[in-house]
């Protein structure tokens, strides 16, 4: 067994540390009073308590294991070992190598199993929102979700909760794009050369085996396979990931740089799994009539100009046109919660049912999604 093979094994049979979910009420929608409580209701544990009022949720720390399945359905929770936009650059080093990306998750690792390097181990694949699914595979990832689901059955970690979640989001995610994501009960192993052509000696003809040999050989000749397989990398990468995670949520926790916005501005934030659909729609224009989205409209005819659907807006998504004092709006902001229509005191505005061809005019105008960044600020009139 080689070095890397016995840190592999090791590492596999060692606990995974728990991680520590922590709320960003940036993100949370009950705080600016939605009065959602889908989180309280969908923690398999009941680690997730909602104080009275318009509150963010408080995470039991004590109940809570770490499961991530609040991930998958709110843009509020957070961990301190990774965050999702880390975790999708984690997923595209490993395409961009020219290899297919596994998910998987601890109840399917068992000890001594070295699983190779382009095999992400999750808490539970729950964690992974449909938002990011589907930009996955409009940016043509190859994806494969490597389980068994009868582990699923007993897993104290997310159980049923868990397996009813993530084939749901993989699901949404290929109706809108079109795309797949496959699914296999063998995890890959990390093997050595001799391991590889042993194994495979019956199946493969000479000649296929020669050149899949010189093309391992010309790639440990240049450095290309260590770098794609180096454990050095792969925890340095894991490090840097927990770091920048901690960093923000600690500064998420703590608020010591509260949201300022010069006089007469406005400021918005655009929620991680907007920005998500957004870049999608993006790369992708012709899935956006497959995705489904809700938008506040507002009736001409019954508003008074109150503006207190631009106040009460959590996102920034309605502001003061300064050309004419109307309310403005900017679709690729609105997340759908329905706060201005109970802050609306004449009834004007509504939420409606429609398409992310909604998004493709704004889109256009900015240029692309990755355009769009949180803070941006708009004068008001």
């Amino acid at each position: 067994m080689t070095s890397d093979q016995e840190q592999s094994t090791r590492k596999a049979a060692e606990p995974a540390p728990k991680q520590r979910v922590v709320v960003e009420a940036a993100y949370c929608t009950r705080a600016a009073g939605s009065g959602c409580a889908r989180c309280a209701h969908i923690c398999p544990h009941g680690a997730i308590n909602l104080p009275e009022g318009s509150q963010a949720p408080m995470i039991d720390h004590a109940a809570c294991n770490g499961c991530g399945v609040c991930f998958g359905i709110c843009d509020a929770f957070a961990s301190t070992h990774l965050t999702m936009a880390d975790l999708h650059a984690r997923i595209r080093r490993i395409a961009t190598s020219g290899r297919r990306a596994y998910l998987t998750c601890r109840e399917n690792v068992f000890p001594g199993l070295a699983v190779d390097s382009n095999v992400i181990v999750l808490p539970c694949i729950s964690m992974v929102p449909p938002e990011l699914w589907t930009l996955m595979l409009a940016e043509n990832i190859r994806l494969s979700v490597a389980c068994d689901f009868k582990y699923c059955e007993d897993c104290d970690r997310a159980g049923a909760i868990g397996a009813a979640l993530f084939p749901r989001a993989i699901e949404l995610a290929q109706e809108r794009t079109g795309g797949e994501v496959k699914f296999s009960y063998r995890i890959p192993e990390k093997k050595t050369l001799v391991d590889k052509y042993a194994r495979d000696n019956a199946t493969t003809d000479r000649r296929a085996a020669f050149e899949d040999l010189f093309t391992d050989v010309t790639e440990i000749a240049s450095g290309k396979r260590r770098l794609r397989n180096s454990e050095v990398l792969a925890d340095y990468y894991q490090k840097k990931e927990r770091m920048r995670a901690i960093s923000k949520l600690n500064l998420a926790s703590e608020n010591p740089l509260p949201q300022i916005s010069p006089e007469g501005f406005v400021s918005t934030c655009l929620f991680p799994r907007q920005k998500w659909l957004l870049e999608a729609v993006g790369r992708k224009p012709e899935i956006a009539s497959a995705v489904p989205i809700a938008l506040s409209t507002t009736d001409p005819d019954l508003c008074c100009g109150a503006h207190a659907c631009i106040d009460a807006c959590p996102t920034g998504a309605r502001q003061i046109d300064h050309g004419d004092g109307k309310v403005a709006f900017d679709p690729t902001l609105c997340v759908g919660c329905g706060i201005c229509v109970d802050a609306c005191p004449q009834g004007a505005v509504s939420v409606e049912e429609t398409t992310a061809e909604a998004y493709l005019p704004t889109l256009t105008a900015q240029g692309d999604a990755g355009t769009l960044k949180e803070g941006r600020q708009h004068r008001r009139a």
